[in-house]
C-alpha cells in the first residue's frame, strides 16, 4: 500500500503499484517479467487490469441489470494460448478470494445503505492519491452526474 498511487484522469482513473517483493498468500510474483500492478477503470463500465507475472492483461466489465443486481465479465489475455502455472493460480485466486471478498463488501454495504440510518455517504479524500483515498470513487460520481445531466438537455 505505500506505493499504491490513485489518479483520475478525463474518463478514467488509474491505479498503479510496485509489486510486494515479500512472500504473499495470492500467487508466486518472484519471477515475474512484469512487477508493476496497473488498474485502470475507463467510464462507464470497463476495468482493464495487469497484474505481476508474464505480459497479460484482464478486462473486466460490469453490467449492471438491476437496481440491486449486476453481472461481470473477465476476459484474460495472456502471452500463450494456454495459462501457465502462475497465471492459473492467480486466476483461480480472483475468482475464490477476490470476488468472493469483493461481493461480500459490495452487498455489506448495499445492505447498509437500505436501513433508515443511511442519508448519505462520506468519501475519504487523500490528495497525495494513496490507495486509501476514494477520490476516483467521487470523479466516478462525477462521471454519473454528468451524465444524468447531459441526458436531461
Amino acid at each position: 500500500m505505500d506505493t499504491y498511487k490513485v489518479t483520475t484522469h478525463g474518463i478514467y482513473s488509474s491505479h498503479m503499484a510496485d509489486a510486494g517483493q515479500s512472500s504473499n498468500t495470492a500467487y508466486d510474483t518472484s519471477n515475474a517479467k512484469v512487477q508493476t500492478p496497473a488498474v485502470c477503470w475507463l467510464w462507464p463500465n470497463t476495468c482493464l487490469m495487469r497484474y505481476p507475472g508474464r505480459s497479460s492483461m484482464i478486462v473486466l466489465n460490469i453490467i449492471p441489470a438491476g437496481p440491486d443486481l449486476t453481472y461481470e465479465t473477465y476476459d484474460f489475455y495472456l502471452e500463450t494460448p494456454e495459462a501457465d502455472a502462475t497465471e492459473r493460480e492467480a486466476i483461480r485466486y480472483i475468482d475464490e478470494v477476490l470476488q468472493i471478498e469483493d461481493i461480500k463488501l459490495v452487498e455489506s454495504v448495499q445492505r447498509g445503505m437500505a436501513t433508515p440510518a443511511f442519508s448519505q455517504g462520506r468519501i475519504v479524500n487523500d490528495r497525495l492519491g494513496s490507495g486509501q483515498s476514494e477520490h476516483a470513487l467521487h470523479h466516478l460520481h462525477g462521471l454519473v452526474l454528468a451524465a444524468y445531466a447531459g441526458m436531461a438537455r
